[in-house]
């Protein structure tokens, strides 16, 4: 799960600027633009409460004294339906006890109409920084709440892995060696192979608990990515994966030195390519593409597929542990994924790609 950023672009901002007086509600829409908030102006608390549903505000300046209702009222309205928005009062008569009204209705802050450009700025970018601490306290709450998740889940997947994995590998040693003594009768033809093909599934599953439960300590150095690259995916052939897959890699020279954790970014890619080769059993084109450049100073790292692609619905949810769509998907290889580029410092998407096929894109910091 990536935490976002702690910088906030102020010009991703909207402010609404409630004022039936035309001029100074353009002077302020000026004023407010030079710091690139998006601005819109309305006279009227009935035009103004029309576009707070369409335009949702994140500030909003309203005067007291509107032609059809008391500012002090939209206020109050505002705090109790929406107080994610910050409200600042404009009036030209302040007194103290209007002031005092505005704040316990729920305003944010309080603006005279005669203020310097410097004040109304000042004004703006308060409420721009209120707006980026609580933006960092709901993105903390919630990767608090996923890291608990995690490690409730780590738990058990840990006592889950070690009760199954060695009665697992005595039961497949001992039928594999069964089924060599007595030979494979004409009429079972296959009968080996499809055993032995779901106990590396079950498999999977053991060694998936089994990493996911483990705490992660990265360690990173320089590492050769196309040499990682052709190991993983020779390893995963030699376990007759990635069968009929065509395989594309293009790794940019200026991207091929990393530093990164080569244990763990094995884990990684290993998961990925399985996800790939998961994803295109039932097509009839069947490619893998690794692709890896540099921008500034991140490598980006893309690893598509030509399966079905990701359905619109479900791509927030597939890398959640447990999550899976596939008939025998663990539902952690994308989970364990997203951690390993998490304590790396990077970021992880995935998107659908025109035609057919799925993309996954890895962002990593120097």
């Amino acid at each position: 799960m990536e935490l976002q950023s702690a910088e906030l672009d102020q010009s991703a901002l909207r402010v609404l600027v409630i004022e039936d007086n035309r001029d100074f509600a353009e002077n302020m829409a000026e004023i407010l633009a030079t710091e690139g908030g998006q601005v819109r102006t309305v006279g009227t608390a009935t035009e103004g409460r029309r576009v707070l549903a369409e335009f949702g505000p994140d500030i909003c300046f309203i005067d007291l004294r509107l032609p059809d209702d008391s500012g002090e009222t939209l206020v109050a309205e505002l705090s109790r339906t929406a107080p994610e928005i910050l409200c600042i009062v404009l009036t030209g008569n302040a007194t103290i006890h209007s002031a005092v009204a505005a704040v316990n209705a729920g305003a944010f802050g309080f603006l005279l109409k005669d203020m310097p450009v410097d004040g109304i700025l000042a004004s703006f970018r308060r409420a721009a920084e209120r707006i980026q601490l609580e933006r960092q306290k709901r993105n903390l709450e919630a990767l608090l709440r996923h890291r608990e998740q995690l490690a409730m889940i780590g738990q058990m997947s840990a006592t889950l892995a070690h009760e199954i994995k060695n009665p697992l590998t005595g039961i497949s040693q001992a039928l594999e060696i069964l089924l060599d003594a007595v030979g494979e009768p004409p009429e079972m033809k296959g009968l080996k192979n499809s055993i032995l093909q779901r106990f590396r599934n079950l498999n999977d599953l053991v060694e998936d608990l089994l990493e996911f439960s483990k705490p992660l300590n990265v360690r990173r150095r320089p590492v050769e990515l196309s040499g990682l690259v052709d190991s993983v995916l020779a390893e995963l052939r030699s376990e007759n994966r990635l069968r009929e897959v065509e395989l594309k890699v293009a790794i940019a020279p200026e991207a091929d030195r990393l530093r990164v954790d080569d244990v763990h970014f094995r884990i990684l890619l290993r998961n990925l390519f399985r996800n790939a080769d998961q994803a295109m059993e039932k097509s009839e084109l069947r490619e893998l593409r690794v692709r890896a450049r540099r921008e500034q100073v991140v490598t980006i790292l893309e690893i598509e597929d030509t399966g079905p692609g990701i359905p619109d619905e479900l791509r927030d949810k597939i890398f959640e542990p447990f999550y899976t769509t596939k008939t025998r998907g663990t539902g952690l290889g994308l989970a364990l994924a997203t951690r390993i580029v998490d304590e790396h410092g990077g970021a992880v998407s995935a998107r659908n790609i025109k035609g057919a096929g799925a993309r996954f894109t890895l962002v990593l910091p120097d």
